[in-house]
């Protein structure tokens, strides 16, 4: 009776060290690895001498393309060309998407615009090709 009883508790000791090992192999997420990175003295705390702006990535790519003149600075007339261009863009997606006409995107709508802008030979189905182009083109230069 007394082995009977232990077989219970002995299978929820080995569930718990088996989900606790599961936990600790898990792969570092993204916020982690950025800890790692930046955290140069290991104290699990990122100074403002640690820091580092990103020197690649969306939002890097955009202040540098809002550099019109080319002199390393963003000034306010260059940023506001490039709000204002991006706002051009975004209404003319929106307009592409809306199919009805009727100045509301429905899920369908907005299903059917994102499968499009994906399915760059109109064949009616997304191939592994452009999905891997789909990942190397950037928000901000999709067509339309």
């Amino acid at each position: 009776m007394k082995f009977i009883n232990l077989v219970p508790t002995s299978v929820i000791a080995i569930l718990t060290v088996l989900a606790a090992a599961t936990v600790m192999a898990q792969p570092p997420n993204k916020s982690q690895r950025m800890m790692s990175h930046l955290d140069k003295d290991g104290d699990n705390l990122v100074s403002v001498e640690e820091f580092e702006v990103p020197s690649r990535g969306r939002d890097r790519g955009r202040l540098a393309s809002a550099d019109r003149d080319g002199d390393g600075n963003v000034s306010r007339s260059e940023m506001q060309a490039q709000v204002d261009e991006r706002t051009e863009q975004a209404i003319e997606r929106f307009e592409l998407a809306d199919l009805n006409d009727d100045d509301f995107l429905t899920e369908e709508e907005i299903k059917m615009a994102a499968f499009s802008w994906l399915d760059r030979n109109n064949d009616g189905y997304i191939d592994a090709k452009e999905l891997s182009m789909a990942q190397h083109t950037s928000r901000h230069q999709r067509p339309g």
